[in-house]
């Protein structure tokens, strides 16, 4: 197996932080592979820094202030050197074991595997909305995962590397991996109370997290093809548009009302417009994508191999 990175996310865990980091170690070693263990202290207000520098082989890297558990993983994986991506809470509620059996589907040939927590030890209102997110990231995704929610993932990380994270868009990564050919499986874990602190992870953050599944939405649909988007935009309106004079111009021909008399010619001018102006929009992000790929010297595609046969 290639070298592990594994990728905790912290903020106010001091009570924790040792024992979160032996239970790493005795997980990890039990693997035949190199591994490094990553903490990214997230602005912590209590004494976590102090904490993680007297920890022997760990690299701990501190945030100028609370970021965010997002920005906190962005970071991280930025930082990784690994093959292989494990990412994974520090409230101990996965436990370190577990990593093992995500880590044994990667060797099966899988690319993402992501925890589904089993008897989750949420409070019912976190649990009822979990599952109702789930549920719409299911539908719009087209990815067959009980639990984005999971902390525990293992990636390779050559399908998320390069992806920016924003908001709370880490929770759907798999389906970005997905977008670029990764071979996903969902693995059943067990999860565990929580015993010192309290959850970092807010309701309100949850339902920000809708807005953040339309970006990645419209990342996996249409990121590569931005002028099918706007331009099927752009063609609802212009249809719109045609109806709205045509209406018109039948209510004008059958003397029932004029044009002056009716809000029509108004509102196909406005859908005419509109329509305009998302087909320009389309046609400029397709050249700003070209642009990017042109000056970056990147590509939207992966290389899975090359093999030269002589």
């Amino acid at each position: 197996m290639n070298k592990i990175s594994v990728i905790v996310p912290i903020f106010n865990e001091e009570k924790l932080l040792k024992e979160l980091h032996t239970r790493l170690i005795e997980a990890m070693t039990k693997f035949n592979s190199s591994f490094e263990i990553i903490f990214v202290n997230d602005g912590s207000l209590d004494k976590t820094g102090e904490v993680g520098k007297k920890i022997p082989s760990l690299t701990i890297i501190t945030l100028q202030r609370n970021y965010g558990q997002t920005a906190a993983l962005d970071v991280g994986i930025s930082h990784a050197t690994g093959d292989i991506i494990v990412l994974i809470d520090a409230d101990l509620q996965n436990d370190p074991q577990d990593i093992g059996l995500l880590l044994g589907k990667i060797n099966d040939g899988y690319d993402v595997v992501v925890g589904w927590r089993q008897g989750r030890k949420d409070h019912w209102i976190r649990k009822l909305f979990s599952k109702l997110a789930n549920m719409i990231a299911r539908k719009l995704l087209d990815l067959d995962i009980h639990d984005f929610g999971c902390g525990l993932k293992v990636y390779r990380s050559k399908f998320i590397k390069d992806f920016p994270l924003w908001g709370e868009s880490q929770v759907f990564l798999p389906a970005v991996a997905k977008q670029r050919g990764a071979k996903i499986i969902e693995v059943p874990i067990p999860h565990y109370p929580r015993e010192v602190g309290v959850s970092k992870i807010k309701i309100m953050n949850m339902v920000k997290g809708i807005f953040d599944l339309l970006g990645i939405v419209f990342f996996v649909r249409y990121a590569a093809k931005p002028l099918r988007f706007f331009g099927g935009l752009g063609l609802i309106s212009g249809i719109l548009a045609a109806i709205s004079f045509i209406v018109a111009i039948v209510l004008r021909i059958q003397g029932i009302l004029n044009f002056t008399e009716t809000p029509l010619p108004v509102v196909g001018t406005s859908f005419t417009i509109l329509s305009v102006l998302l087909f320009m929009i389309g046609f400029l992000a397709e050249m700003l994508l070209r642009l990017h790929y042109t000056l970056t010297k990147s590509s939207p595609h992966l290389i899975k191999e090359i093999k030269i046969n002589k």
